[in-house]
């Protein structure tokens, strides 16, 4: 069971910056149509991703399946080209939940090239395209011919692995393959050995490259002052004898004349005319003002400094990457600048009623932790839910800020924790626990003494917390709606901020402070929003 318990938290390990679900169409069928939520596309561990899809049937459809649709969360394998089910949810035309079915010991399935899976793995996954292949190719060659190799005359040369060009199918039986409804899902497959056509088709792409780029050098040397100059040892590779494509060749460059060229005589000079003498009459007084507007009208207005480009700046909590700029760092940044319910606020003005408390189903669970760059985020195994009003969210991860971002009352606290949970819907609500400094919390020492030595990198000890250990004993709280505090900003987030805070050390605190001195987001405007505290 270990194993596969670890396959499911990781699979299950998403961020923050989850997005409303976008269901995109990879095929359509005469009954169905099969779709991918890319915004679910998220990574796992190194090489492997997880995404929701999902097959819609036609209505006339619906009453011999039994349901609307059904949707499966996936786990990828891009490096061996093989996925496994983690999960499948079967819901009716308005989108209620019929039943659930979590997979105990998901199989892993070898994806069938140009089968509806080889698809949705193409679009989760995505592969090299072949102008990138091309130029790993050339890459490969002029490194090769700097050795002193010869790669272009050598056409038995084994070419890297490509993806193999496959027949647009939308049926995974056109491979000979029988599958059930449910099998016959949202699952895609991968890469197979290269025929000897492609290979074929690989080298002469690759000396294709060759002879472009050099016939490249040789035009940059006569191009001008700026031209960069042909490597001294650069060679012509011969042309392939039965390529489909040719690079055009180079135009001949003639050199320069040797000869001065003839001195002519100057022409002379002719004397400039002379100028005519002109009266001027003086201009009424209705004339003069309407040449000096139509003379202050020519005159150009100063040109609008251009906006610098700064869609090369990853985000961050300071510099030109800070909230400040967020929202024109990407376009699908822009409601951190344009939004009208952005998080986090001062919960200061709400009011009072009798709130129904959140329902905790909360279990012991193993965990993976990273240090994604911004935070020290926790990956959570299946099975930990919360429900309020009405709807049942699935607990994802937690993470840290500090100092805290939400204010209660205008009052800061040293760090705040955030539990993530996402419903069937991709709707999200976090639970915000304020953090102050007290006594040692058991999980946060847990969690330090398990961190990764190296950013990016996850790690999974055979150790389980139990996330009920995070919450106050005063479960009373304020809720509102709000956003994501971290780009893309995204609203339509229900926060749940718990008003008792839990206590941790001042030294558990510090070696937070060592790897993130300072992550929080500062306060957005309340934008008339409405708050509701618990009595």
């Amino acid at each position: 069971m270990r194993p596969i318990l670890l396959a499911l938290i990781a699979a299950l390990g998403v961020s923050t910056g989850a997005h409303a679900a976008e269901w995109v169409e990879i095929v359509a069928g005469k009954n169905r149509r099969v779709e991918i939520d890319k915004a679910s596309i998220l990574q796992s561990d190194p090489g492997t991703k997880v995404a929701w899809g999902r097959i819609v049937m036609k209505d006339e459809e619906v009453a011999a399946a039994g349901y609307k649709s059904v949707k499966a969360l996936n786990r990828y394998d891009c490096r061996r080209g093989t996925f496994s089910t983690i999960k499948r949810v079967y819901l009716d035309a308005e989108q209620h939940l019929l039943r659930e079915e979590r997979v105990v010991e998901p199989k892993v399935i070898k994806v069938a090239p140009g089968s509806v899976d080889d698809r949705l793995f193409r679009e989760v996954c995505q592969p090299a395209t072949a102008s990138q292949l091309a130029q790993m190719a050339e890459e490969a060659a002029s490194a090769a011919e700097q050795a002193g190799d010869k790669p272009a005359q050598d056409t038995h040369a084994e070419p890297p692995t490509e993806v193999a060009q496959v027949e647009d199918r939308s049926e995974p039986e056109a491979h000979g393959e029988t599958r059930t409804e449910s099998e016959r899902s949202i699952l895609p497959q991968f890469i197979r050995p290269l025929t000897e056509a492609q290979k074929q088709a690989a080298v002469q792409a690759r000396l294709s490259a060759l002879k472009y780029a050099e016939a490249k050098n040789v035009s940059d040397t006569h191009g001008g002052d700026h031209a960069t100059p042909a490597p001294a040892h650069a060679e012509r590779a011969p042309a392939p004898a039965k390529a489909e494509h040719h690079d055009p060749e180079p135009a001949p460059v003639r050199k320069a004349e040797s000869h001065p060229a003839p001195v002519r005589a100057a022409a002379p000079t002719p004397k400039p005319a002379p100028k005519p003498k002109v009266v001027l009459a003086r201009a009424a007084p209705s004339d003069t003002h309407a040449a000096r507007a139509t003379k202050v009208s020519s005159k150009r207005a100063p040109a609008k400094p251009a906006e610098p480009d700064l869609s090369h700046i990853h985000w961050d909590y300071s510099g030109i990457g800070g909230p400040d700029n967020w929202g024109k760092l990407k376009p699908e940044f822009s409601t951190c600048e344009n939004g009208n319910r952005q998080s986090p606020i001062d919960i200061s003005d709400g009011i009072r009623v009798d709130l129904a408390p959140i329902e905790f189903s909360y279990l012991p669970s193993y965990f993976r932790i990273v240090d994604n760059g911004h935070t020290v985020q926790v990956n959570l195994g299946t099975g930990s839910t919360i429900r309020v009003m009405g709807r049942t969210y699935d607990l994802i991860q937690f993470h840290f800020h500090r100092p805290s971002e939400f204010r209660i009352g205008g009052r800061g606290y040293d760090m705040e924790v955030h539990l993530v949970h996402q419903d069937l819907d991709g709707r999200l609500a976090v639970v915000s626990v304020m953090l102050e400094r007290g006594t040692a919390h058991p999980i946060v020492q847990t969690l330090w003494n398990n961190l990764p030595l190296e950013r990016q990198a996850s790690y999974a000890p055979e150790i389980a917390i139990d996330p009920n250990d995070l919450l106050p004993v005063d479960r009373r709280y304020a809720t509102f709606m709000g956003s994501l505090t971290t780009p893309p900003c995204t609203e339509g987030v229900m926060w749940m901020v718990m008003r008792q805070p839990v206590q941790v050390s001042v030294d558990q605190i510090a070696i937070f402070s060592r790897l993130h001195p300072m992550n929080a987001r500062p306060l957005q405007d309340m934008a008339d929003r409405l708050i509701k505290m618990s009595r």
